[in-house]
């Protein structure tokens, strides 16, 4: 659903996500209400149809009468199990369209919070928005469907006899009664569960995505052991709420059984006293089953549902509305960056990463950031580089704060290499264009635009000397290439696009000689177009190649000028230290 249109600049706040994507399944429920009420009103068929052979048929002996009535019911349990199944396919339509409408959104929220340095598990979240997704197909929301007849079978059991009426009421109150106690014991254990299995899942994927690692340095009994004590925490509470909820189903059983044939010896001491007829006594015993079905249905299914509340409360705490702004379009800018008492914490908001960072750069500089490990130079380039967010102060590109940018457009004036160079599963030239032919835009022109980042970083034929050139697939992590060879991939990666601010963690880390000279090459024509480059800086090799040293120490900016005065301002040891 779009957001209302207002003048550009002004803040609207946007609905709760989950409410929204619920009411894009409006039109769906209202079919399967509908239909729920169908299907329960054809129910009454199978009573109706012993009411009338016992009360009419037998007494009459009008053998047309009951071919007529047996092909009534025929008919009507036809079209019974026809809506029942619509109900189901309408039930499936209406999460394939939640999952359609709001699971690329839902992602894109979990994705961009991550950025920002918030502590989330993407793969958990969506696990949990599955979770509550398919709860709306299955077996549980038939039973909440029915849940509301129940008072109008009970009715008709009053219609029979009053007293027949009364012991469904009592039998059905007994059963929610222990539905409730149900759900109040077992709750806290299933959320407890909940967070136990995230655990597990969050250590089966740390390890995974670094199998290689884990088993040349021996870890895999460790993790696996890992894994396994996560498991036992979340069997636990599992177990304890099976048992829970075991104990109370089966307590539940045994009432609805019990009831049902109390009805029908209710209904036989009411015959024999002449106030019911003789087909109201298997009709009273088939409407109370009836009317407590849904409950005993509830409760058989209440770990579906109760998982299905534990991901619902999960994934709408974790997705609160946002200020949603209608942003302007800005134009593109110009290579400068002021930094204004930036202040950056650490995503579990105990530490200072970056205190009171200030500072201005201008076209066609390049800046190296040095400092000791820990000092915050990588905190440092992410902030440039917007890929995390800041707590106080400005950060702000041609004078306009980061906020004020739409984040898709303001990336494409940055060219980011991590340290880590974060490769994706892919061909080298999706990685090199930044996966741009999954958001629209041409191949042809992506694919041109690969080729001219590869040719600047001067990784072209390195390329093409592979097996399958552009095309290429790597693995998690950027497997099928050596670190210096998917460094150099990322540096095309960074040069893709023309961008004027680049931000390059530890370029040369893995660089051979020529890797080096290809760098060095990058940077003065970067430097000589106009662009801003922010280098983090560990050889004297890139030093050398900077205009401008700032250096940090404990997220602090220590010293910032000219190279050759902050290298002079040093001390003898300090160059060497921090370089």
């Amino acid at each position: 659903m779009a957001v209302p249109s207002s003048p550009r600049g002004v803040v609207l706040r946007q609905p709760s996500p989950l409410r929204e994507a619920m009411a894009l399944c409006g039109s769906h429920l209202r079919y399967a209400i509908v239909f729920s009420a169908l299907v329960n009103l054809a129910y009454l068929a199978p009573t109706l149809y012993m009411l009338q052979v016992y009360d009419r048929v037998l007494t009459s002996g009008s053998r047309p009468t009951l071919l007529f009535l047996t092909f009534a019911l025929a008919a009507t349990l036809f079209v019974l199990t026809f809506l029942d199944r619509l109900r189901s396919r309408i039930m499936m339509s209406a999460s394939v369209q939640l999952d359609q409408a709001f699971s690329a959104r839902i992602f894109s929220r979990v994705m961009k919070a991550a950025g920002a340095g918030v502590l989330l598990r993407p793969n958990q979240v969506i696990r949990d928005f599955d979770t509550m997704r398919m709860a709306v197909t299955g077996p549980a929301a038939v039973a909440l469907f029915d849940a509301p007849w129940i008072p109008i079978y009970i009715i008709v059991c009053f219609i029979v006899h009053p007293l027949i009426g009364w012991l469904t009421v009592v039998g059905s109150a007994l059963l929610l009664m222990l539905a409730i106690l149900n759900e109040q014991t077992t709750r806290g254990l299933a959320k407890e569960a909940s967070d136990a299995s995230a655990a597990g899942y969050a250590a089966q994927e740390s390890a995974g995505s670094a199998a290689d690692v884990v088993r040349a340095l021996g870890m895999g009994p460790a993790f696996t052991a890992q894994f396994e004590e996560s498991r036992r925490r979340a069997n636990g509470p599992l177990m304890r709420a099976a048992s829970t909820n075991g104990r109370i189903g089966a307590t539940i059983r045994f009432l609805r059984l019990f009831l049902q044939s109390a009805a029908l010896g209710l209904g036989a001491w009411l015959a024999i006293s002449k106030e019911v007829s003789a087909g109201a006594v298997f009709a009273s015993s088939m409407l109370a089953a009836r009317a407590m079905s849904p409950i005993d249905q509830i409760v058989a299914q209440w770990r579906v549902l109760s998982a299905a509340a534990v991901a619902y409360g999960s994934v709408k705490e974790q997705l609160r509305p946002v200020e949603a702004t209608n942003q302007t379009a800005l134009p593109a800018p110009a290579a400068r960056v002021s930094l204004t008492q930036a202040v950056v914490l650490s995503p579990m908001r105990d530490r200072i990463l970056l205190n009171g960072i200030s500072f201005s750069l201008g076209e066609g500089t390049v800046v190296g950031v040095i400092g000791a490990s820990g000092a915050g130079k990588t905190t440092l380039l992410q902030l440039l580089a917007n890929a995390r967010s800041i707590e106080q102060g400005e950060i702000r590109l041609d004078g306009a704060r980061y906020g004020e940018w739409d984040d898709q457009r303001l990336g494409r004036f940055i060219g980011y290499m991590p340290q880590d160079f974060a490769l994706f599963p892919g061909t080298i030239k999706d990685n090199i264009s930044r996966f741009d032919r999954w958001a629209g835009v041409d191949g042809i022109l992506a694919d041109d635009g690969a080729i001219k980042a590869a040719k600047a970083a001067g990784v072209h034929e390195l390329i093409l000397s592979l097996p399958q050139g552009y095309d290429t697939q790597l693995g998690p992590r950027g497997r099928g290439l050596s670190a210096g060879q998917q460094q150099r991939i990322a540096l095309a990666r960074a040069l893709y696009g023309q961008p004027v601010l680049y931000v390059l963690d530890e370029p040369n880390s893995h660089a051979d000689a020529e890797a080096e000279a290809a760098l060095m090459a990058v940077i003065a024509r970067l430097r000589a177009s106009g662009a801003l480059v922010v280098v983090s800086a560990h050889k004297l090799s890139l030093i050398a190649a900077t205009d401008v040293l700032a250096l940090l120490k404990d997220g602090r900016l220590e010293r910032f000028g000219p190279r050759d005065q902050v290298l002079a301002s040093l001390r003898p040891a300090e160059p060497a230290q921090t370089a």
